[in-house]
């Protein structure tokens, strides 16, 4: 999806990153076992493998939880700044 107003939709590849900072000395296990309870491979692309994905996260330990709140933001505002900007620029 589009980067409106250079605000790029989180992805996997995101989280993945988020989690291996989360747990610097854990976080490949970590990623392994979500991707394990969400049958994910990690290489999705698409945002249903994320939502699904942030929905594990939500309900595991409360740092994991943290973090998929904080994705789910991003991927809110996403959705909200390209409404905006579709919105923008058809008045245009």
């Amino acid at each position: 999806m589009t980067a409106a107003y250079d605000f790029a939709r989180p992805t996997l590849a995101d989280a993945e990153r988020a989690i291996h900072r989360l747990y610097p000395n854990t976080g490949g296990e970590v990623w392994s076992t979500l991707l394990a309870q969400t049958a994910l491979a990690g290489t999705e692309t698409d945002d249903g493998a994320l939502l699904v994905l942030i929905d594990t996260m939500d309900r595991s330990d409360p740092v994991l939880s943290l973090c998929a709140q904080a994705l789910r933001i991003r991927v809110d505002t996403h959705t909200a700044l390209t409404a905006a900007h579709a919105l923008v620029r058809g008045a245009e």
